[in-house]
C-alpha cells in the first residue's frame, strides 16, 4: 500500500467514462447530471460493493453522499478521495471543465497535500466530517446535457442490469476477482479483507476458491495483470505509479511481472500500443 495521501486523486487522472463501459455509456447519453447521478447510484454494486451511495434532492440543492460503508480497508481514505475525484471528472466530462460542486464534506482527515484537494475540486472542503458528502446546485445538475440520448441510456442500462444479474449469479472466483480488480487501485486487499467482506474466514475463502480450480494468489495475480495493462496502455500511467498502485515494492518487481504477462517491458508495451 503506498504511502502517498493523495494517491486516490491522481489514480483518479487516469479515470474517464470508458472506465466504466456501459454505465459510463449510459452516463455520457444521460437526460442530465442527475439521470446520470441516479444511474450511478442505482448501479454502484457494478463498480463497488465496499459503500452504498445515496442520491437526494433538497430546496435548491442535490446532494451525493456515502450512506453506508459495507465494508472497510486500510486505504478508505484514498478510496473514497478516488470515487470523488471521478465523480467530479465524469461530470466535467459531460459539462465542461468550468463544473465545481457547491461544497465537499469528508469524513477523512486533513491530508498534508489538501492543495491538491482544493485545486482539483475547486469548492470549500471540510475534512473530519461525519461522513462523506458532495453537494451540488440543482440548476447544474437539472440542467440537459447536450450529448443526451434516451434510447442509447436506455440500451447501456439494460446491459449494466444485465451484468448484475450475472453477478449475483457468477461463481465464487469470479466474485473474488472482481472485488481484487475494483480494490487494488485504492492500495490493494489482503486475504483476510476478502474473507471479512464475504462474512467467512480465511480457511473457507481458500477452501471455496480449492474447489473451483483456482487460490487467492493465483485470482490476485490475474487481477493485477488486467489492470496493469490497462493502465499501462490504455491510460499511460507512469510505470512509478502503476508499481505502487498494483502492490508492487520496487519498480523492478513490477517490470517482471509485467513481462511474464505479456511477453515484453512496460515500456515496449506502450511503444507497441
Amino acid at each position: 500500500m503506498t504511502s502517498d495521501p493523495c494517491i486516490g486523486l491522481r489514480v483518479a487522472r487516469c479515470f474517464n467514462p470508458a472506465s466504466l463501459q456501459s454505465l459510463g455509456f449510459a452516463w455520457l447519453t444521460s437526460d442530465s447530471l442527475y439521470d446520470a447521478l441516479a444511474r450511478t447510484v442505482r448501479y454502484f454494486r457494478a463498480i463497488s460493493d465496499a459503500v452504498e451511495l445515496e442520491l437526494s434532492l433538497a430546496g435548491d440543492e442535490c446532494r451525493l453522499s456515502i450512506g453506508k460503508i459495507l465494508y472497510r480497508r486500510r486505504s478508505q481514505d484514498q478510496s473514497h478521495d478516488a470515487l470523488w475525484a471521478s465523480v467530479i471528472s465524469l461530470c466535467r466530462v459531460s459539462t465542461g471543465e468550468g463544473f465545481a460542486p457547491v461544497s465537499l464534506e469528508l469524513a477523512r482527515p486533513q491530508p498534508p497535500c489538501v492543495a491538491d484537494f482544493y485545486a482539483l475540486f475547486r469548492a470549500p472542503i471540510r475534512f473530519g466530517a461525519d461522513r462523506d458528502v458532495m453537494v451540488f446546485r440543482r440548476e447544474d445538475v437539472e440542467r440537459p446535457l447536450p450529448t443526451a440520448n434516451r434510447a442509447l441510456a436506455l440500451h447501456n442500462e439494460r446491459i449494466v442490469a444485465d451484468y448484475m444479474t450475472r453477478l449475483d449469479e457468477d461463481n465464487f472466483a469470479d466474485r473474488v476477482r472482481i472485488r481484487l480488480i475494483e480494490s487494488l487501485p485504492s492500495g490493494g486487499i489482503e486475504a483476510e479483507d476478502v474473507a471479512r467482506a464475504l462474512n467467512m474466514s480465511v480457511r473457507t475463502l481458500q477452501r471455496r476458491l480449492a474447489d473451483e480450480g483456482t487460490s487467492y494468489t493465483a485470482l490476485l495475480d490475474r487481477a493485477r495483470h488486467e489492470l496493469a495493462v490497462r493502465f499501462i496502455g490504455e491510460q499511460r500511467m507512469p510505470v512509478k505509479e502503476a508499481t505502487f498502485v498494483l502492490g508492487f515494492s520496487e519498480p523492478a518487481n513490477f517490470s517482471r511481472a509485467f513481462k511474464r504477462w505479456t511477453g515484453v517491458s512496460p515500456t515496449e508495451f506502450r511503444q507497441a500500443d
